[in-house]
């Protein structure tokens, strides 16, 4: 009984909360599951890749004939991510302006709402208090009828089960409204808890134009690096897949072949590579030179 009581204050809350504006609940962004099919010209390059696997470490010849195939593919994509990386940027010089422009203005939302969620969880809390001292009788009273009627027995049983079910696929919603059911057999009415709170505490204030226009800038600046990210991911997959080479392998013979140009660039020796590593890269410094950009 004192398990379900402190529940019941509990989820008066969380129900509560679900009868708030939609300004106020928490939003999200839908990533999309779907992935644009691969060119037809990189899938030729997949199925000719060596079907054997490579190591990374050190290179081999073998192995450097296969990374080159793979960067060749990642030098082909490449245009994609750096548009991307240019619209960001572009649309990072666009937040920094709107937060300029907005000046104080998100600060005083913010705040103002939180005095007013204050309020309706003070308001709320009251209203659970009493709840929680008239729930023992109010339960005697419904069950009480229910050895009288099987009926009522069978809606709090369908009631149970629904949150049952509901909680155990995590699904939140589903589980505020089968509790939101199962509370009403016992005489307490949630909508009118929460319409007395927002009669005191009024509702959340509007959003000033200048914050909206804040946030969707955010939100295009979050897209396009997920797209970036996202775009970056598959890219290095493929070439990995097109070289014939596990990705953690590719990954390593790749970093091997990077230091290897860096030392070279700088015009220093690296104690990372092999000697016959090093010889190897030096016989095909110019087939190297072709995706260097691609390196790191």
């Amino acid at each position: 009984m004192r398990a379900t009581v402190r529940m019941t204050g509990i989820m008066f809350a969380l129900i509560a909360l679900c009868a708030l504006p939609a300004q106020a609940q928490l939003g999200g962004f839908i990533k999309k599951a779907a992935k644009k099919a691969a060119e037809n010209k990189v899938e030729d390059k997949v199925e000719s890749a060596t079907a054997k696997p490579l190591g990374g470490d050190p290179v081999t010849a073998e192995t450097l004939d296969a990374l080159l195939r793979g960067l060749s593919l990642e030098l082909e994509t490449k245009d994609k991510t750096k548009q991307l990386w240019t619209a960001i940027e572009a649309k990072a010089k666009e937040v920094t302006e709107a937060e300029r422009a907005a000046g104080n203005e998100p600060d005083a939302w913010h705040k103002a709402s939180r005095d007013v969620e204050r309020c309706l969880s003070n308001s709320l809390d009251k209203s659970n208090k009493q709840h929680e001292q008239e729930m023992p009788q109010k339960m005697m009273t419904v069950m009480s009828s229910a050895n009288a009627n099987p009926a009522v027995v069978e809606k709090i049983q369908a009631a149970g089960k629904a949150m049952s079910d509901a909680q155990a696929k995590g699904d939140m919603p589903a589980y505020v409204r089968a509790y939101n059911n199962y509370i009403k057999m016992f005489g307490f009415d949630v909508a009118k808890d929460s319409a007395v709170a927002f009669a005191a505490c009024g509702k959340l204030p509007p959003k000033p134009a200048s914050m909206i226009k804040l946030e969707r800038l955010q939100a295009e600046v979050a897209r396009l690096s997920d797209e970036r990210r996202d775009a970056e991911t598959e890219s290095d997959a493929r070439a990995a897949k097109a070289a014939g080479m596990p990705a953690d392998k590719y990954a390593l013979a790749r970093e091997r072949l990077w230091a290897w140009a860096a030392a070279r660039k700088q015009k220093q020796a690296t104690r990372a590579l092999t000697k016959d590593e090093d010889a190897l890269f030096s016989a095909r410094a110019s087939d190297i030179k072709k995706i260097e950009s691609m390196l790191r």
